[in-house]
C-alpha cells in the first residue's frame, strides 16, 4: 500500500472516488454520482408515462413491420400503424422532457390510442392500445413533488 493510500488522499483521474479515496472525501464531494443524478431526474418528471407511450408506439411499428406471417398489415392500416407509432414516441419524449406539456402529451395520447383500436389492427393487436392508455393515464395524475422547504416557507407567509 503506498502512502497516499494510506493517507487518505484522491489517486486517479479527477472526479474518481474509488478505493484510494478517504470517507471524508467522498462525502464533502459536492458533485453527485451518476445513479442520484439518474434518480432525481427520473423523479422529477412522469418517467413510468413516457416509458409506457413510447413502448407503445415501438409495439404499434413493430407489429405493423412485422406482421404475424399469415396477417400482413398494409395499406391505410400499416399507414396508421406507423404514424400513430411515431406520435406515441414523440408524446413520450415530449413528458420526459417537456413534463410541464404532461396534460397535453396526455390528452393527445388517450385520443390517440382510442383511434388506433379502430384505425392501426385493434391497436396493434391491444397491447399497444393498453400500453398507451396506461401511459396517457399516468401522464395525466402524475402531479410534480414539492420540496419541503418550500411548503414550510409559504405556510409561514
Amino acid at each position: 500500500m503506498t502512502t497516499a493510500i494510506r493517507r487518505g488522499r484522491r489517486i486517479g483521474w479527477p472526479g474518481w472516488t474509488g478505493w484510494g479515496a478517504a470517507r471524508s472525501d467522498r462525502s464533502a464531494r459536492p458533485d453527485r454520482s451518476r445513479w442520484s443524478r439518474w434518480r432525481g431526474w427520473r423523479r422529477g418528471r412522469p418517467f413510468a408515462a413516457g416509458l409506457l407511450l413510447g413502448l407503445g408506439g415501438v409495439e404499434l411499428i413493430c407489429v405493423s413491420w412485422a406482421g404475424l406471417g399469415f396477417l400482413r398489415f398494409t395499406g391505410t392500416a400499416g399507414a396508421a400503424s406507423w404514424a400513430l407509432g411515431a406520435l406515441f414516441v414523440v408524446a413520450g419524449v415530449t413528458t420526459w422532457h417537456n413534463p410541464a406539456l404532461r396534460y397535453f402529451s396526455g390528452v393527445l395520447a388517450a385520443v390517440m390510442s382510442l383511434v388506433s383500436l379502430v384505425t392501426a389492427n385493434l391497436g396493434g393487436l391491444l397491447l399497444g392500445f393498453l400500453l398507451t392508455a396506461v401511459g396517457s393515464a399516468l401522464a395525466l395524475a402524475w402531479v410534480p413533488r414539492v420540496r419541503s422547504e418550500h411548503v414550510e416557507t409559504a405556510a409561514h407567509r
